[in-house]
């Protein structure tokens, strides 16, 4: 059922309760879109349509006041191409909410600027209605196209004349079902991904600049404290599906010069994930960060990039992974983190990014 059009308001309020574990979840029937035509358009960017949140591991470092009048508020910024979603149709959302959590509150007005002010009769009430919109804004930006990324580049000249050699080789060698010029990733763009980021305003955009700077203070510095500068190794190829006549993705495998710091680098991408997730900006979907660079992807298919609902056309990679197991491409040093924008390079660079932090 789509809650934006329900008549029943336990259908937004009082959601299914799914108990996994010692989590629970709540779930709703729909997935709900943004009502905003410059983002209506946007598909998803995850393959997992699992559209369960678990708000309890989001951190709530809300500021709560008083008012003279014994009142409780509190304001925060949510950003207002979500406002739509957050008021429903003729308001009836925003009602719903208030009800439930018996709070009032206030949203900007379309071209307004300013925050969602929170007002109610306890701290309770407030942070019941704060967690709730947060849990709404993370289900929306769950259904968005990513905007961001957080990134380690991977590339040298060493890779790029290897993959050359890889890529001249599949395309003159037997023909494989899928498998065109267009699907192979530029080597200049190689990276590992940590996460996907759906940053939808400036606000955003500096909160996600400050997170990393804090993940260079509390993560990165304590890690690789004592460490020398190591290099990334790229060999060997793997798939994410069992089915290597169907393939959408393949990768190549990920490992350091020094291979002592594997997992300290493992932890790394975790710990940057987990910081992300706390904060709201994003949702952990896995208990690991899967360490790898992609290599050819069915989405870059010519006629799909900008288009991620289009259908994918997959490719055989059998002959691929038979010949070329334990190809290696190369090695690169392991500099910095990015936080990168998506479809945004300098021609034969890699991704413009909004801020960069040094591992050594």
């Amino acid at each position: 059922m789509d809650i934006l059009n329900s008549k029943n308001p336990e259908d937004f309020i009082k959601p299914q309760i799914l108990n996994l574990g010692k989590c629970n979840y709540r779930r709703y029937g729909a997935e709900i879109e943004i009502q905003n035509k410059n983002t209506s358009k946007l598909g998803p960017y995850l393959d997992n349509d699992d559209d369960m949140i678990n708000c309890a591991e989001i951190e709530d470092d809300l500021e709560i006041k008083v008012t003279k009048s014994g009142k409780f508020i509190a304001q925060f910024h949510i950003a207002p191409v979500f406002y739509p979603t957050i008021i429903g149709v003729k308001g009836t959302n925003k009602r719903q909410l208030e009800s439930a959590t018996d709070t009032s509150i206030k949203i900007p007005k379309v071209g307004e600027s300013g925050n969602i002010i929170i007002t109610g009769n306890s701290e309770r009430s407030i942070s019941s209605a704060h967690a709730r919109l947060q849990m709404l804004v993370l289900q929306l930006r769950d259904k968005q196209q990513m905007t961001h990324f957080i990134s380690v580049p991977v590339a040298s000249s060493e890779i790029d004349k290897q993959f050359q050699i890889f890529k001249s080789n599949l395309l003159d060698g037997p023909p494989l079902r899928g498998v065109d010029d267009s699907i192979f990733q530029r080597p200049n763009k190689f990276h590992l991904t940590i996460a996907p980021l759906v940053l939808m305003d400036n606000i955003e955009k500096l909160l996600a600049i400050q997170l990393l700077q804090e993940c260079k203070e509390e993560i990165i510095s304590p890690l690789f404290k004592n460490a020398n500068p190591m290099r990334i190794i790229l060999e060997g190829l793997e798939i994410m599906n069992d089915d290597p006549s169907d393939v959408d993705v393949l990768y190549a495998k990920v490992k350091l010069s020094l291979p002592k710091y594997g997992s300290s680098f493992q932890s790394m991408a975790d710990k940057i994930v987990e910081h992300f997730a706390n904060k709201g900006l994003i949702r952990k979907q896995y208990e690991s960060v899967k360490l790898h660079v992609t290599l050819m992807n069915s989405l870059f298919r010519r006629g799909n990039a900008q288009n991620e609902r289009h259908v994918r056309e997959s490719f055989d990679a059998t002959y691929i992974l038979q010949k070329y197991k334990n190809f290696r491409f190369g090695e690169t040093d392991l500099n910095a983190v990015h936080l990168s924008i998506r479809f945004v390079n300098t021609d034969g660079k890699y991704y413009d990014s909004l801020s960069t932090i040094n591992i050594f």
